[in-house]
Order: structure tokens, then C-alpha cells, then sequence
């Protein structure tokens, strides 16, 4: 097998593997709210993704364009 080949599977692998702790923190922060404030992983999970989202909206087209990179590059991937 090609070595690039293996590197961007690792890559993939790892990719989705951040979404899915992604994911968890979100709905873990949902469930059980502020309590989890101070975790290094749970505290500001919600927070950054909430920032994120605001700072697409507050730059207009830029933040568009931006979405649809993130997407494209997300719904590129294979399998």
C-alpha cells in the first residue's frame, strides 16, 4: 500500500475520532450543564463552539465562505 495512502487514512481515522469527543463533550455539557465548568476537556467545549458559530455570522460572506470550505472538505472525505 502506498504510504501517503496509509497516512491520510491515519489522518481520516483521527479526524473522526476528534468529532466523535466532540460530540460527547457537547451533549455531556447539555446533560449535566456548568457543573463540568472546570474540566479540562468539558469546560469550555460548549463555549468555543458556540464562539466559533457567532464569529461565521458576525463576518457575513467571509464566514459563509467558510462554512462551505468546512463542509466541502467534511463531505469530501470517503466512507
Amino acid at each position: 500500500m502506498n504510504p501517503i495512502q496509509t497516512i491520510k487514512g491515519w489522518a481520516k481515522d483521527i479526524v473522526d475520532l476528534a468529532l466523535v469527543l466532540i460530540a460527547f463533550g457537547v451533549v455531556v455539557t447539555i446533560i449535566f450543564g456548568s457543573s463540568y465548568e472546570h474540566s479540562w476537556y468539558f469546560g469550555q467545549i460548549t463555549g468555543n463552539l458556540i464562539s466559533f458559530i457567532s464569529d461565521l455570522g458576525n463576518h457575513s460572506l467571509a464566514g459563509i465562505l467558510a462554512l462551505m470550505v468546512i463542509i466541502y472538505a467534511f463531505s469530501k472525505r470517503d466512507g
